[in-house]
């Protein structure tokens, strides 16, 4: 399996889409922080806006076919571009809908200069991702100006379509291609953003994506930052080097990092217990993994159990 479909099903994304926002002259819509663990994205299918937001203040102006995750959850408010401060605005109401809700500013919504599909993903095992502490936030795809993105516009429409037809399945179809937009989103950014860090820095460089691979395809193995460098066809030196200035950490510090992101993973699916587990990860020591994960996730590999089970029951 590659990196990006090891991580991402580690993840276990789970998508949905809520609502289509149907808007006309000045307008503003706020969305309250929802993180850490659901990351609201919109598709912006008609029309101009600006992403506003407030905890950095930053305003980011959006193009008609662009893709927006929030991949922490973070507040933000989609509003008119270049809206004034004291600008007069028509209410926004909230009509239930069968598939997805609406939320309109005008008596006709087929009137509408601006069409929204909103969403969010939820990463329901509520453990850290070395692949989402490495997504931009916001993460911005602007696949309507790309004609390289076209297999994302054709998703983007395949959806649009569905909840315009609202045909049989549409429901169960929607949601499926949801968390397929996840990864897409993922992989379009790898395809475009070469500044990227973290195991995306790592999958977006050649010379370091080996190092990436064989860590999570043996992360039970004794890895060394010499071996990890013979297999990137590197000295140790330069790849130390390379490795601090892509992810902005050591080689056997990401390593400990996937290996406990795994362990969180088998010890929220049950079926094993605390020491097979840390063998699997590379743990000869029951005590010394108990010892690392703590230091990782904040609890015992116990205590950690019990809380998914809780979580997912």
């Amino acid at each position: 399996m590659d990196a990006l479909s090891e991580l991402v099903d580690w993840l276990a994304p789970r998508g949905r889409m809520d609502l289509r926002c149907l808007f006309g002259q000045d307008w503003a819509a706020p969305h309250e922080a929802i993180g850490p663990w659901r990351a609201p994205f919109h598709i912006l299918l008609r029309g101009r806006c600006e992403l506003w937001l407030p905890a950095s203040k930053t305003l980011l102006p959006l193009e008609e076919g662009s893709l927006v995750i929030l991949p922490h959850g973070q507040a933000h408010v989609l509003r008119t571009a270049g809206l004034a401060p004291d600008e007069d605005m028509r209410p926004i109401r909230l009509r239930k809908g069968e598939l997805v809700d609406l939320k309109t500013n005008l008596p006709r919504p087929a009137k509408a200069d601006t069409d929204i599909l909103c969403g969010e993903f939820e990463f329901p095992g509520r453990r850290r991702s070395t692949l989402l502490e490495a997504l931009p936030d916001p993460l911005v795809i602007p696949f309507g100006q790309r004609p390289e993105y076209g297999w994302l516009q054709g998703l983007v429409r395949l959806m649009a379509h569905e909840i315009e037809q609202q045909n049989a399945g549409a429901q169960a179809i929607v949601a499926q291609l949801s968390g397929t937009l996840f990864t897409l989103a993922v992989r379009a950014c790898l395809d475009t953003r070469p500044e990227l860090s973290g195991v995306l820095g790592l999958m977006a460089s050649p010379r370091l994506a080996g190092a990436l691979k064989v860590m999570l395809d043996a992360p039970q193995h004794d890895w060394t930052v010499a071996s990890l460098a013979e297999r990137c066809h590197l000295s140790r030196a330069t790849f130390a080097r390379e490795f601090a200035r892509r992810t902005g950490t050591g080689p056997l510090e990401l390593l400990t990092s996937l290996r406990m992101e795994l362990a969180s993973r088998l010890l929220a699916h049950g079926g094993q217990d605390t020491a097979s587990v840390g063998e699997a990860v590379g743990y000869r020591s029951e005590a010394a993994f108990n010892r690392a994960f703590a230091r990782h996730a904040g609890l015992t590999p116990g205590r950690f159990r019990r809380a998914a089970a809780t979580t997912t029951g």
